[in-house]
């Protein structure tokens, strides 16, 4: 009995080493990961405060329940963007996931940069453009790729999703008396007791939330390994009959734009259109991506494609025809941002992201504690080439947007 209890505190003390080593050791990326993902949550939100073409407090002046309200109110926005833009290609609709938010029209213009416009869907006034370069694209751009091409930067990032794991499992079984420790945090016994009940509770509270982003991240390196090996998960887009006046700066009427759209909507039972790619080439389709009665699947698990020159449906796609791959592809996105709910669960996941980056920012201090050296360590210091690369990076990928 007694070998085995010193084997079993042997294996405990070897997990926390290691929950303290990966923790400790791999802190500085990591803790860039985390923070830029909890920032990502919210940041359209954020840019909805900066950017004052983004908000309206209109109401809509009558209900728009049916399709044709539906058809009307998309079609005057695109015709309200030809309007203020005449030279400028139109290449996406979109709504933004809220009410106060005005709806967003991505064109190029004739300098040839993309840039977003901004249309009030209730009165179909234009409020304005901005850059593409938003807060939201800097945050989800460093958070998924640390600004690195997708086949560096993806699987560096999710990567982490393994110390993550580590990192959960090894504190799960070094934490005694969890019920003390999910509700304990003793305020004055010093900084280090402090901070040590803070990392437990902060990590009890937060299993649910580690489960998520460890599987929704080991998910995404699926997919892209998948990608790598040429299965993947997305199917193509069908061609379309060429268009003949695809030359033009907007080869789409607003009359076809508006009978596409009401064949759209008939396309899939009871689902709501909330963005639209216009052709991208003289064989592309008019896409129109949307939601059903499913929060959790993202915009696009719904697609209807129209060959614009005949006015045929050539593409559908929803639930029920998808390849199972494909199908829980869907779900990665919303689970791994909180945003299926709308704001609520987007301050839900913030909060957690906060929880998840300060138990790195915790874990550290705690071992600079204990080891009274706040220099970086050998391990630390291998790590630094990828936040340097990440910045070499930057530039290029910064020069895309100016």
């Amino acid at each position: 009995m007694t070998n085995d209890k010193t084997a079993q505190r042997k294996y405990l003390k070897k997990l926390y080493n290691l929950h303290a080593w990966v923790g400790f050791q791999l802190s500085l990326v990591l803790f860039i990961i985390v923070a830029t993902g909890t920032i990502a949550t919210v940041s359209n939100e954020i840019d909805w405060l900066v950017f004052e073409e983004m908000r309206t407090f209109n109401t809509p002046s009558s209900s728009l329940d049916n399709a044709d309200d539906e058809i009307v109110k998309w079609n005057s926005i695109y015709e309200a963007t030809l309007n203020y833009a005449e030279q400028a290609k139109v290449k996406s609709i979109s709504t933004m996931g809220h009410d106060n938010f005005t709806y967003r029209v991505r064109a190029e213009f004739p300098d040839g940069h993309d840039r977003f416009i901004h249309v009030d869907q209730y009165t179909y006034e234009v409020t304005g453009d901005i850059p593409i370069l938003t807060i939201q694209r800097f945050f989800r751009d460093f958070h998924r790729y640390l600004f690195m091409p997708n086949y560096l930067g993806l699987p560096t990032v999710t990567f982490f999703a393994f110390i993550l794991a580590i990192s959960l499992y090894t504190g799960l079984k070094t934490t005694r008396n969890w019920k003390t420790a999910i509700t304990r945090l003793r305020l004055n016994q010093g900084p280090r007791i402090l901070l040590s009940d803070l990392h437990k509770l902060l990590g009890l509270w937060s299993i649910w939330f580690f489960v998520v982003i460890v599987i929704t991240s080991w998910w995404y390196l699926f997919e892209f390994g998948a990608a790598v090996t040429g299965n993947r998960f997305e199917p193509r887009a069908p061609k379309a009959t060429v268009i003949s006046n695809y030359e033009q700066v907007n080869p789409v009427s607003t009359t076809q734009f508006s009978s596409a759209f009401q064949k759209a909507l008939q396309a899939i039972e009871d689902w709501q259109i909330t963005g639209v790619l216009f052709p991208n080439s003289d064989t592309a389709t008019l896409r129109f991506t949307g939601i059903s009665n499913n929060p959790l699947l993202r915009e696009r698990a719904h697609k209807v494609d129209i060959d614009i020159t005949n006015q045929r449906i050539v593409g559908v796609q929803e639930p029920k025809n998808m390849a199972w791959t494909n199908y829980l592809n869907e779900y990665a996105d919303p689970l791994h941002f909180g945003y299926f709910g709308g704001l609520l669960t987007k301050l839900i996941w913030f909060v957690f992201g906060v929880g998840l980056t300060t138990l790195s920012a915790t874990g550290v201090m705690m071992t600079w504690k204990r080891t009274k050296s706040s220099a970086l360590t050998k391990t630390q210091k291998r790590t630094l080439p990828i936040l340097l690369l990440a910045l070499v990076y930057f530039v290029f990928w910064l020069q895309r947007y100016l």
